[in-house]
């Protein structure tokens, strides 16, 4: 997480890592206007402790020279490398500058304090939360489409249920209606000899149909 903040006319990119903010050697350089190796001299002088490799953290940038693109090397400084750094630099306007520096750390610090900024881990988390969520939320809409498939195959297997249902009773009462010549036509047949079901097969009827017309007969 970066935050740009105006001194001397310089945007100062102040970047937390972790609970820490850093400011770069490059742009300490162009606010107190001064050369960016005179800078990076001062701090190569200071001893090889755990406070420079803490508060001075060497990294490099590709920049280009004239026609020429190369490396350059710069450091991250933390606020306490910082007041150590420009313990040296003299005048008005060097005062002026490592107030506004000192303010804009100040800033920083209460910023991450009030959760105005997020740290890295707290980012890191956040991230973590949302992508979890956005996965509950895609399983849920997988549950409710299945839900709703599941709802329709039922609906319609009902519908279809309802419907042979309703066949089979038209062909039941269809079956067992007969006409005036049917029935005649049945008493004939089983005065023949034919049983009940040879006339049922014959005339396509149920037995009871059949039977109900030769009831008389029996």
């Amino acid at each position: 997480m970066s935050v740009l903040i105006p001194i001397n006319n310089v945007n100062v990119v102040f970047e937390v890592v972790g609970d820490e903010i850093f400011a770069t050697s490059l742009q300490v350089a162009e606010v107190f206007e001064k050369r960016h190796t005179h800078i990076l001299d001062i701090i190569k002088d200071y001893p090889s402790d755990d406070f420079r490799e803490l508060n001075f953290r060497l990294t490099e940038r590709t920049a280009k020279f004239g026609a020429v693109v190369r490396s350059e090397p710069y450091y991250k400084i933390s606020r306490d490398g910082f007041s150590l750094l420009v313990m040296g630099f003299t005048g008005e306007k060097a005062y002026r500058w490592k107030i506004e520096f000192i303010a804009a750390f100040n800033k920083m610090e209460a910023m991450i304090k009030n959760g105005s900024i997020a740290n890295d881990k707290f980012t890191e988390v956040l991230t973590a939360l949302k992508d979890k969520s956005t996965e509950a939320d895609n399983a849920k809409l997988e549950i409710l489409t299945l839900k709703d498939e599941l709802i329709s195959t039922q609906r319609k297997l009902i519908e279809k249920l309802e419907n042979t249902k309703n066949n089979e009773l038209q062909t039941i009462k269809k079956s067992t209606r007969l006409n005036k010549s049917e029935k005649d036509e049945i008493v004939r047949l089983y005065k023949s000899g034919l049983s009940q079901g040879e006339i049922c097969r014959r005339m396509d009827r149920s037995r009871d149909a059949v039977r109900n017309a030769i009831r008389g007969v029996l």
